[in-house]
């Protein structure tokens, strides 16, 4: 069986190698094209006013965001060392999404 679009889930940045290579291995077989997907909920601000409440959300959706531009620099690092095509190349097309829910 051959796919045409694999999505990998990169939830941890200390693991985007680990998860990347089968999925890239993959990819390449079959031609296909690569998405990192790499997700993180966001923080909800206090219904109620909270001391310091803003320093602490606005640190946590830094530390989220840092994350999320760590592994998608990950992901653009390993798949350039893997001479993988990026989006203004032809297919396969290797690409880091990122979504905010």
């Amino acid at each position: 069986m051959t796919y045409r679009t694999i999505l990998v889930h990169l939830n941890d940045k200390r693991r985007v190698e680990a998860i990347l290579e089968p999925a890239i291995r993959l990819a390449a077989q079959s031609n296909a094209h690569l998405i990192g997907l790499h997700v993180y909920a966001a923080v909800p601000a206090s219904p109620v006013a909270v001391p310091y409440s803003a320093k602490v959300l606005g640190a946590i959706a830094g530390a989220e965001r840092r994350e999320t531009e760590e592994i998608a620099a990950a992901f653009s690092r390993i798949s350039s060392r893997l001479k993988l095509p990026s989006i203004s190349d032809s297919a396969p097309i290797a690409a880091m999404k990122r979504w905010k829910f």
